[in-house]
């Protein structure tokens, strides 16, 4: 550390004036006009001075100390957005131009710094538009390189991002992966259902993500977290060139959580959810997001394996999906064998 203010006056003015920002996004500024801070035992303290360019060895000592978030003046704020922009379009543009492997890395990355973006300013219509048209691109450079995306997915997953970010990126990489197998789906039907399952959880910018650290929550915050879904619909519709079946599926995305629930519990369905039906490509988005999730570790509670997790998969759709559950399980082998 640089230092600590201890005035109370100096800590309540910077309390007024900075913003989070994600220390990855550091990477991607010049020379930073303001000092850098980080939220310790109640005191702003700093870490990066004035003037300075963050160095990478600088940034990399902060990420091994697990700061998720630095605290830096608006000024500053916006210069990272304009280099995050810059960037995201460049790399997203040139995918196929040099190393795959590099350029799906380094996109990954900075698609997830925008989406944090996006779940901080959901009603930001150029962030929405810009992981939007990002999606698209990468929906197309994963699926022209198919031996690579189990290393982005393992990749991925061990970056310092939130839970929150890491879900649908995560489950949209095990879901394109698999229907590329099936053979059932044409390149465009694959590209469309990637980027449903990439854009499902934007509601979550409408729920404080520490929320979602919370095991225990309130009757009120449950309800909430039941309508993150149709956050996610309300938030897309007549923003971004979705489909109808594209805006349902987000909408009922969760659909099978209620089955989960029941099986957990050892409790028969209710006779209103016995009725409730929803096609293969609903399931499979579906699927794909609760494989995710059970395998991941919350703050709150330790990951599944992936066999746990396909014997709850197994339970909750193979007598509806027989053929599709046995591929799924020949997949995940040797998706995670790789």
């Amino acid at each position: 550390m640089l230092g600590t203010l201890t005035t109370p006056l100096e800590q309540h003015r910077l309390a007024l004036k900075l913003r989070p920002l994600l220390t990855g996004e550091l990477y991607l500024v010049g020379k930073l006009k303001r000092a850098v801070y980080v939220w310790t035992d109640g005191l702003f303290q700093q870490v990066i001075a004035a003037d300075e360019v963050p160095g990478k060895e600088r940034i990399r000592q902060l990420v091994r100390e697990q700061v998720r978030e630095v605290y830096v003046h608006p000024e500053d704020i916006e210069n990272v957005h304009e280099q995050l922009e810059i960037a995201l379009i460049k790399v997203t543009r040139a995918l196929s131009i040099g190393d795959p492997r590099e350029n799906g890395q380094r996109a990954m990355k900075l698609m997830a710094l925008n989406l944090t973006g996006l779940y901080q300013n959901p009603h930001d219509d150029e962030l929405l538009m810009r992981q939007f048209q990002s999606t698209q691109n990468m929906a197309k450079f994963l699926m022209e390189n198919r031996k690579l995306q189990a290393s982005f997915f393992q990749d991925l997953a061990q970056e310092n991002f939130h839970f929150t970010i890491l879900q649908p990126m995560l489950s949209s990489i095990l879901l394109l992966g698999f229907l590329q197998t099936t053979h059932m789906f044409h390149e465009r039907e694959i590209e469309t259902l990637y980027l449903t399952s990439y854009l499902k959880d934007v509601g979550i910018g409408l729920i404080p993500e520490d929320k979602y650290d919370t095991k225990g929550l309130t009757m009120d915050e449950q309800k909430l977290f039941a309508h993150h879904a149709d956050f996610s619909h309300d938030i897309l519709d007549g923003r971004v060139p979705l489909t109808k079946n594209q805006l349902t599926i987000i909408k009922h995305h969760h659909f099978l959580n209620d089955r989960l629930k029941r099986i957990l519990n050892h409790s028969a369905p209710r006779g209103e959810e016995q009725g409730m039906a929803f096609g293969l490509e609903s399931t499979l988005v579906a699927v794909a997001d609760i494989i995710v999730a059970m395998t991941s570790q919350r703050p709150y509670r330790q990951g599944l394996t992936v066999y746990q997790s396909l014997e709850l998969v197994r339970k909750m759709i193979a007598d509806e999906y027989p053929q599709e559950f046995r591929a799924l399980v020949v997949y995940l082998r040797q998706f995670f064998r790789n």
